[in-house]
């Protein structure tokens, strides 16, 4: 997974879902042996994305405060021009 390449809202996406098989997988281990292992497992591929997510996050602000540069530069000009 590239999470350059990866948008905000599709990393979400697959966090939520990482984590709801985490909780499914807990939830039945507490009388499941095989599934309090898949959860313990499960619980490592969330440590990797969770340190990912800050990249992510940062190149989203990154992206977003490019928009508002825009906006306000083409606002000014604008502006300027009446």
């Amino acid at each position: 997974m590239n999470n350059k390449y990866m948008t905000y809202r599709d990393f979400l996406e697959t966090i939520k879902i990482e984590m709801g098989d985490f909780l499914r997988h807990a939830e039945s281990g507490r009388t499941v042996r095989h599934a309090s292992l898949r959860a313990r497992k499960q619980s490592i591929k969330l440590r990797g994305l969770l340190k990912m997510f800050r990249q992510v996050s940062l190149n989203n602000d990154r992206r977003i405060a490019e928009i508002i540069s825009e906006a306000k530069t083409k606002i000014n000009e604008e502006a300027g021009a009446e």
